[in-house]
């Protein structure tokens, strides 16, 4: 094997940087940012500003000659990035050792499941009473999902849950349903007996607790949402929490393209399936100020819900047929919704009609003439095995006659609560007058009927 020596050319007069001559190029630009004033004015427009107090905005930003956009990718950040200092916040405020944002909950569900190392095979029970991303993300991880019935709690019945349990089974996962905890004492000790982990959905019930601890902090993983409907919110985003530092190690892997995300991230695995294939999950800066800003504000936007709601529940008259969802623990209930049930699915759909012509902000729960995404019976992708490719996955990962038998009446008690139900929706910024004129408006429907 020869060596081929490169020689400079003699004749040059000019002495290189590298030998200690005079560097070339000593900085470019300055450059415009990739993302400016017109952005910014944007963004801002989102805001609904009076057209005044946007014009003088816009001529201090059009005025501006070293304004500088943002760099809204949280890794590489020559800024302190929002997103880590979110996580960090919500860390402190959940109580876990760990916490990774994503671009959602539906994210953090699939990266809970694929951190447990749950795939082709396994199962995982969830509730009937759940946004349908509970459920489809376990059939997206290729796993099979085993729906079971819910409570007068309207979340996971535990008794339900054990009777439920298989040999594949490789999660539990409650959902603190409408802002209400789940029965999570009954249901640990079972996911403890069978020695199956728990993956809380949080996303309807950020900042609740069950007797003293929070929500997301209980089971071995807690996914969170942060979409413009729930109590925390930053238009799109979610956390997912634990205690157990493997996990999170898993997670933060299988939400960044899997890029190695390890103390030493160029080394050899730590331990067997440390390296993997992920996919992109992850949270970008624009929603991580806005979720930051937000879990600051979740002690006011918390009390708000909760002071409404008692003061409604309290005005309410007793009446023979009404009755309330029972709460599992009434202090860690966030109070962004008062649930009423009634005697049957007839009376129900009159007294909801006459409660919305009377200005009640409210709504029924379940309908069976009305397509809803939060109950099992329309998730056809599930009945009836639906798949997105031809390898059938994940119905095809479990011989025949040991899949779960879908049907659409196969938790009748679920359904039965559900039609019974009347949902009062509570705004944290209600005053006492509204609460007053609501509560009225109740007793006027319900002694109508009742």
């Amino acid at each position: 094997m020869t060596t081929k020596t490169t020689h400079r050319n003699s004749n040059s007069t000019e002495k290189l940087a590298i030998d200690g001559g005079e560097k070339t190029i000593d900085q470019l630009g300055p450059f415009p940012t990739k993302i400016g004033k017109e952005e910014l004015l944007e963004v801002l427009d989102l805001w609904q500003l009076s057209a005044g107090n946007m014009e003088k905005i816009r001529d201090i930003i059009n005025s501006d000659p070293r304004l500088k956009g943002p760099h809204l990718f949280r890794y590489y950040n020559p800024r302190p990035s929002k997103v880590a200092a979110a996580e960090k916040a919500m860390k402190e405020w959940i109580g876990s050792s760990y916490c990774m944002a994503t671009n959602s909950c539906t994210s953090a569900l699939v990266a809970a499941y694929r951190s447990l190392g749950i795939g082709m095979g396994d199962e995982v029970i969830v509730p009937a009473y759940t946004f349908f991303a509970t459920a489809a993300t376990v059939a997206a991880s290729n796993a099979i999902p085993v729906i079971v019935d819910v409570d007068d709690t309207l979340c996971m019945d535990a008794r339900a849950a054990e009777k439920a349990i298989t040999r594949r089974t490789k999660a539990i996962v409650p959902v603190h349903m409408r802002g209400a905890p789940a029965q999570m004492d009954a249901l640990m000790e079972v996911a403890n007996k069978h020695g199956i982990p728990v993956v809380e959905d949080v996303a309807q019930a950020a900042g609740g607790s069950f007797q003293g601890k929070m929500l997301g902090s209980i089971g071995k993983i807690g996914c969170f949402s942060f979409d413009y409907y729930k109590i925390i919110v930053s238009g799109e985003g979610g956390f997912y929490t634990t205690d157990n530092e493997r996990l999170y190690t898993r997670a933060l892997n299988w939400h960044d393209c899997a890029a190695c995300w390890r103390p030493d991230r160029f080394g050899p695995e730590k331990e067997n399936e440390d390296l993997f294939c992920g996919e992109n999950y992850r949270m970008n800066e624009l929603d991580g100020a806005v979720a930051l800003a937000q879990i600051h504000k979740a002690g006011s936007i918390l009390a708000g819900h909760r002071a409404a709601k008692q003061k409604i529940k309290d005005a309410i008259e007793k009446r023979n047929g009404l009755s309330f969802r029972r709460l599992t623990d009434a202090a860690g209930d966030t109070g962004i919704c008062l649930i009423l049930y009634l005697p049957d699915a007839g009376i129900t759909q009159t007294i909801l009609s006459a409660l919305k012509a009377e200005g009640v902000p409210c709504g029924g729960i379940y309908d069976s003439k009305v397509r809803d995404w939060h109950t099992f019976n329309y998730w056809e992708h599930i009945l009836q095995y639906k798949s997105v490719s031809p390898d059938r996955l994940p119905w095809s990962g479990v011989p025949q006659h040991e899949l779960p038998k879908y049907t659409k009446d196969m938790c009748p008690k679920s359904l039965e609560l559900l039609s019974r139900a009347i949902l009062i929706d509570i705004d944290c910024h209600l005053q006492t007058e509204d609460c007053d004129k609501i509560a009225a408006a109740i007793n006027k429907v319900l002694r109508a009927y009742l």
